[in-house]
C-alpha cells in the first residue's frame, strides 16, 4: 500500500530587528528607575535629616546658634 503524502507550505515573513522600539523600552526602564532612585534617595535623605535633627535636640538644652567670637 501507498499513502499520498501532501506538504502544505507555510509563507512566514523575514524576521525583522525593531531598533526604535529596543530604544523606547530601554529609554522606559532608564526613566522609571531614574524615578525609582529619586524617590528612594529622597525618602532616605529626608529620614536621615530629620532622625539627626531630632538628636540633636534635648528639651533640657538650651538653643545654640555656635556664633564664633573673635578674641
Amino acid at each position: 500500500m501507498t499513502v499520498a503524502q501532501s506538504v502544505t507550505w507555510i509563507q512566514v515573513q523575514r524576521p525583522q530587528f525593531d531598533l526604535f522600539g529596543v530604544l523606547v523600552s530601554s529609554l522606559q526602564i532608564t526613566g522609571g528607575l531614574l524615578v525609582l532612585a529619586l524617590v528612594l534617595g529622597s525618602i532616605i535623605g529626608i529620614t536621615l535629616v530629620w532622625l539627626r535633627r531630632r538628636q540633636d535636640r534635648s528639651p533640657l538644652e538650651p538653643v545654640s546658634l555656635h556664633l564664633q567670637t573673635r578674641s
